[in-house]
């Protein structure tokens, strides 16, 4: 027993050794020079809560698919918190307005008979009309209504004849002075079927001086329609000098598309072509990009993906998964260039792409991706100056919910958040940095192999001496004693 319990101590002795000298790896710091690309960042002072739109060069030197490698540091080296957004674009809203056509009826005053029967309605091949009128008209007929054709208003606001319509504006005739009145408007497409879409109380008012209060609109929910009707329910009909419609047009501010031409080469097919890209990418769509004049190419599109094999002696094989496919041409006919566009693809982050012809390949064609940047929002909570970090393996993601960034911003507050102003770009060595990392963590596996080597050898040694100590105790056990 005291030969196992020294052999035991022994071992447990040079084991703590060995953990000693190899010690467990240091936790990674963060930092700005862990990182391998900085950009600078100018912020306005007054502002606490700032954007960014990502540039390019974040894209094409991060190294995680969801960009969790990206840092903001003030000057002295603390970390800003930041939340890492797709804000939509600002829609902006104009409000043009043009004169409308407008058409008096005449008729019998207060005959409680529908405005438009009888009428004689004449229309040009575009369906503008020409000519509005009763069949007969008496000596006592009174204008009763107007009707109005939006067609060339619509063309002098420049807006589509589908425009949604948001209200109409009446222009009193010269020297009418005070007026009131209650209308109703009606909307049609055809000048057959009529719908009511607003009642409405006009008004004009002149003082002494001829200063006037004026309620000349007739406001309601943007509305498409070609023609309309004005009928009064009130007051004495007039004919209004002008009816301006108001067209309620928006706009989407058009998305920013980054894009990135990759050169191939030949893959695992002989038909293939790999295409390596950075993995942060977060690609949208696909395009080709040839060389040639007149170049037809049909393709699939995709990834390798390992599949189990079939065969036995084989574990996996590599199985194009595509994404899209399609046929990517461009062409000159009749001296004029035709081309195919780029293809929508589901947002996919891949560091090798594929493309596989289906037919023999003219050329090798170069690859297109495209992307939307995303915004990063960020608090200059720190001291100024401020730089954007990117680019470091297996960092672990830092970004924050946008409510612990811009808590209470509206969608509007924060498409409207002052930007940060990049400056250029600081590579940094991280080529030697890594160089060194990996030798120094292979100095340190080497030594930790030997020690481990050393340990598995002090244990061999020490049960050798165990047994050898066993033998020679159950050798002597066995002897006869001695005769006295």
């Amino acid at each position: 027993m005291l030969t196992q319990r020294i052999a035991l101590a022994l071992i447990l002795t040079l084991a703590a050794h060995v953990h000693a000298h190899a010690g467990a790896p240091a936790p990674p710091g963060d930092k700005a020079s862990d990182y391998s690309h900085l950009l600078p960042l100018n912020v306005a002072a007054s502002q606490a809560v700032v954007q960014l739109r990502l540039p390019r060069a974040v894209y094409l030197a991060a190294r995680s698919p969801r960009l969790d490698d990206l840092r903001v540091f003030d000057a002295a080296g603390a970390p800003m918190p930041y939340a890492l957004v797709d804000l939509a674009p600002q829609t902006s809203v104009s409000r043009p307005s043009a004169p409308v056509a407008v058409f008096p009826v005449h008729g019998p005053a207060r005959a409680g008979v529908s405005v438009q029967e009888g009428l004689q309605i004449r229309t040009g091949s575009d369906g503008a009309l020409i000519s509005v009128t009763a069949p007969a008209r008496a000596a006592g007929d009174e204008l009763i209504s107007l009707v109005l054709d939006l067609q060339p208003a619509a063309r002098a606001a420049k807006v589509g004849a589908g425009a949604a319509i948001g209200a109409l504006s009446l222009t009193l005739p010269p020297g009418a002075g005070s007026y009131n009145a209650d209308i109703a408007l009606d909307v049609s497409d055809n000048l057959q079927d009529w719908e009511e879409l607003a009642e409405a109380a006009v008004s004009w008012l002149v003082n002494s001086q001829g200063a006037s209060v004026q309620k000349h609109r007739i406001d309601f929910a943007p509305r498409r329609f070609r023609y309309a009707r004005l009928r009064w329910l009130d007051g004495k009909p007039i004919e209004f000098a002008a009816i301006h419609a108001e067209y309620v047009v928006q706009r989407e501010a058009g998305r920013q598309v980054e894009t990135l031409v990759l050169q191939g080469e030949p893959g695992s097919e002989a038909r293939d072509l790999i295409y390596t890209a950075p993995v942060a990418i977060p690609v949208a769509s696909v395009g080709l990009v040839f060389q040639g004049r007149n170049v037809v190419m049909p393709v699939m599109i995709g990834q390798y993906q390992a599949m189990p094999s079939r065969d036995p002696g084989a574990r996996t094989v590599l199985k194009l998964q595509p994404l899209i496919n399609t046929t990517f041409f461009q062409l000159e006919q009749d001296g004029r260039r035709r081309a195919s566009g780029d293809v929508a693809v589901p947002l996919t982050h891949a560091a090798r792409w594929v493309v596989r012809p289906l037919n023999a390949a003219p050329e090798q064609p170069a690859l297109r991706l495209g992307w939307e940047a995303s915004t990063i929002v960020f608090v200059a909570s720190g001291k100024a100056p401020y730089h954007l970090a990117f680019g470091r393996d297996g960092a672990p993601p830092a970004g924050v919910g946008l409510h612990q960034v811009a808590p209470g911003f509206s969608e509007r507050e924060l498409t409207a958040l002052t930007p940060a102003t990049p400056g250029e770009v600081i590579v940094q060595n991280r080529l030697e940095q890594d160089a060194d990392s990996r030798e120094r963590g292979s100095a340190a596996g080497n030594k930790q192999v030997w020690l481990w080597a050393l340990l598995a050898g002090g244990v061999a040694a020490l049960a050798g001496m165990a047994w050898h100590l066993l033998r020679q105790l159950k050798g002597g056990a066995s002897e006869p004693p001695p005769s006295a």
